[in-house]
């Protein structure tokens, strides 16, 4: 199953859009060389992020010093579920 996510580089930040899922991770992980150099990822147009693509951010966040920017409040509330907002979130 194949689910349409896109992501942008523009600077040091990562833009993500779409559905963040365990079915759209093959997908990001092709464009992983664009992932360079990023110290922000704004998720504002994510429309949906199951417990796989919030580990492929947290993953994002630790390996690239980065932070989520433009949370919305269903993702928000995933990372206080799993206690990640110190490592995801800035303060």
């Amino acid at each position: 199953m194949s689910t349409m996510i896109t992501i942008e580089k523009q600077g040091s930040t990562l833009h993500f859009a779409g559905i963040l899922d365990c079915h759209s991770l093959g997908s990001v992980w092709s464009r992983y060389a664009q992932f360079a150099n990023i110290d922000s990822i704004n998720v504002a147009k994510l429309t949906r992020v199951d417990s796989a693509g919030l580990a492929l951010l947290t993953y994002l966040c630790i390996g690239y010093q980065a932070t989520l920017v433009d949370v919305t409040l269903q993702l928000k509330t995933l990372t206080e579920l799993y206690d990640l907002e110190p490592v995801v979130l800035s303060n």
